[in-house]
């Protein structure tokens, strides 16, 4: 922190007037960043969801594969499709 004592009455508020514009433009970026953050976090979350499809349907492959060569059949493949 500088020295204050050498500045006038003016040039202090002027320096608070500064010093609230910074601090709101700030709490405004914040602000924004959390609402990208949320939008981030859904797109993942879905992309999640599809994966966990993807793997569920994978599975259900490999068992397939498994059970025609075992000589049985069983088909049990959800309706969720790879994207």
């Amino acid at each position: 922190m500088e020295e204050l004592s050498k500045y006038t009455p003016i040039e202090i508020l002027k320096m608070i007037n500064d010093s609230k514009v910074e601090h709101e433009g700030l709490k405004k970026e914040i602000i924004d960043l959390t609402y990208e953050f949320d939008e981030l976090e859904k797109k993942i979350n879905e992309k999640i969801e599809v994966l966990h499809g993807i793997e569920k349907n994978y599975v259900a492959y490999i068992e397939e594969l498994n059970n025609r060569e075992n000589g049985s059949r069983q088909t049990d493949i959800t309706d969720e499709q790879p994207v």
